[in-house]
């Protein structure tokens, strides 16, 4: 019942609100890189470019490994965007040439943990650079070979895609595990 309320109040945001942000977190956290990959592409992002559609990836990993949005866009470029606890749709996640998002993910009664991710586009790789709240330097850094994951054109979001379940399994791999070593 709880669940279901969860899914009309996040239908009712402005925006395709994820449903990787209603997901009981420790579910999310177990979920098997298949299944992270279905539960991304029922959003219907806006694809500008193949680079795009391997940001939207980046972007989803996190939400179905139970972070939540709180800012993307020009938002997650303002100074306090660290700051905000707001979860936030993804209006406006592409509107830039460097995509910016903050998450956060619940930690018990500590608050909750805070990443900066920051993917760049440089030729046919996007940059994927990590950044946790209160550290001095990148956590992680990694580069994707856009044609590796993403197609021209493609019907619905997942022909728009190849390899994607191995996509989310080197992102769970080569990103999230270094945050939170339960992601794998």
């Amino acid at each position: 019942m709880i669940a279901r309320e969860q899914q009309k109040k996040a239908s009712s945001r402005p925006g395709k609100a994820f449903l990787a942000e209603n997901l009981d977190q420790s579910f999310a956290a177990t979920m098997a890189p298949l299944e992270k990959t279905n539960c991304m592409m029922s959003h219907e992002p806006s694809f500008r470019n193949n680079h795009d559609k391997v940001a939207f990836a980046v972007h989803a990993t996190f939400l179905a490994s139970g972070y939540f949005l709180t800012a993307t866009g020009p938002a997650s470029c303002k100074r306090d965007a660290l700051y905000t606890s707001s979860t936030v749709g993804i209006d406006r996640w592409n509107e830039l040439e460097e995509y910016t998002s903050v998450y956060a993910k619940p930690a018990c009664s500590r608050g909750s943990k805070k990443v900066l991710v920051k993917c760049l586009a440089m030729n046919d790789k996007l940059v994927v650079d990590t950044l946790k709240d209160g550290a001095d330097e990148l956590v992680v850094r990694t580069e994707i070979d856009v044609d590796d994951f993403a197609v021209d054109g493609g019907g619905n979001y997942l022909d728009q895609y190849k390899n994607l379940a191995k996509l989310v399994e080197n992102l769970d791999k080569e990103i999230l595990s270094k945050f939170d070593p339960s992601s794998r």
